[in-house]
């Protein structure tokens, strides 16, 4: 057999175009395959994305994938949950200490208007010695309010203004000194009062507690009454971890024997966006409560309804429709996951908890409003002040 090189030759160079030729429009046919798969994703309608809605029944939500804070829970720590010994109590100072520890006395005796009582520790909850305990004090207040009395303006002026600082403590002392007020005490009076008022509304707005006006006589509260008198002992032994103590009746602003079985309040403020509909995505206040708890929550802001130029507050719209019963627009609450236990909550709303769970907040809207790709548009966002109040365990 004859070898024939230059045939051989042509034969390769003829294979080798050939082969790339054939991977050339391979790699095309891939490249417009890819392509083509591209175009398909990014045509694929936004319909696709869009929940289900259903006004029952919660649609996935991100707000509960939020990792930048940690969650809250109102259920107190397992040290917090200690079981107090009969004689135990926390007492409350008037200078701010606060001092826990077993009364040695087994009972307290207080003198009514019926007779004396002997009432056992380990049936009171709490008891707050009156201001008639302190005479010192009684007197001081007296004084002041006789200044407000005189002639003389700078004095009146100058004991108003002391009044004042003390505090609302003294309201029911001072309505009863009134009593017994010229013109000027009244008038003076007249003010105090309503600066303690505003004071009260100001905190109330604002969800910041504040001390009570102090009755003048104590006050004894136990599971079956509470009791009005006078307690006989004006000194108590208390046997605390760091040793026996002497506490004065007078020193003491409250006792209270139920601290220890409640955590303390839970308070946050939370934006809630226009667009944050049960139907979507409520928002998540990563507060964990439980059942029994009390929420409180004040609403503020407004929100935008861009398609009828309507401006709606935390109360919501009375001619927009309603979801599950609460108008389309209005501050809602809810504790877990179920769209059918939603609570109205407008500008101030406050509940007690049916179940545990995650406090959610959210934006009531009527279905056909609030589903996505239909345009309608919200703008702006509710502030809501949220105090949880714990149950006791």
């Amino acid at each position: 057999m004859k070898f024939d090189g230059d045939n051989l030759k042509s034969r390769g160079k003829t294979s080798f175009k050939f082969s790339f030729v054939m991977l050339a429009i391979a790699l095309g046919i891939s490249a417009e395959a890819h392509a083509w798969q591209i175009d398909e994703v990014q045509d694929e309608p936004a319909a696709v994305l869009t929940p289900k809605l259903n006004s029952n029944v919660a649609q996935p939500d991100t707000a509960v994938q939020e990792k930048d804070e940690p969650e809250i829970n109102t259920a107190p720590l397992p040290s917090e949950q200690k079981t107090i010994g009969k004689q135990f109590a926390q007492l409350h100072l008037t200078d701010g200490s606060i001092i826990g520890g077993d009364f040695l006395a087994v009972d307290i005796d207080v003198k009514t208007s019926y007779g004396m009582l002997k009432i056992p520790i380990s049936r009171i909850i709490k008891f707050q010695p009156g201001l008639n305990t302190r005479p010192d004090y009684v007197e001081s207040i007296s004084s002041l309010f006789e200044k407000m009395g005189d002639p003389d303006e700078k004095t009146r002026i100058a004991a108003q203004k002391e009044l004042l600082s003390l505090g609302i403590k003294n309201q029911l002392l001072l309505d009863e000194l009134e009593t017994q007020a010229n013109e000027n005490q009244k008038n003076l009076l007249a003010e105090i009062r309503k600066a303690f008022a505003e004071e009260v509304e100001l905190n109330e707005e604002e969800m910041i507690p504040m001390d009570q006006p102090s009755a003048l006589k104590d006050t004894i509260v136990t599971p079956d009454f509470s009791i009005v008198g006078e307690i006989q002992q004006k000194q108590f032994s208390l046997k605390s971890k760091f040793g026996d103590l002497k506490v004065e009746l007078s020193d003491i602003k409250f006792a209270d024997r139920s601290i220890e079985t409640t955590g303390p309040d839970v308070r946050k403020t939370v934006s809630v966006p226009a667009e944050a509909f049960f139907q979507r995505t409520p928002k998540s206040t990563k507060i964990r409560v439980n059942k029994g708890d009390r929420i409180t929550i004040r609403g503020s802001g407004t929100v935008q309804w861009t398609n009828w130029n309507n401006t709606s507050s935390p109360e919501g719209l009375t001619n927009r429709s309603q979801w599950n019963g609460i108008n389309s627009g209005k501050l809602t609450a809810r504790v877990g996951k179920d769209n059918s236990q939603c609570v109205a909550i407008g500008t101030n709303g406050n509940f007690v908890a049916k179940s545990s769970g995650i406090l959610y907040l959210g934006i009531a809207m009527r279905d056909s409003y609030a589903g996505n790709g239909n345009g309608y548009r919200w703008t702006g966002e509710y502030q809501a002040k949220i105090v949880v109040s714990p149950a006791k365990q």
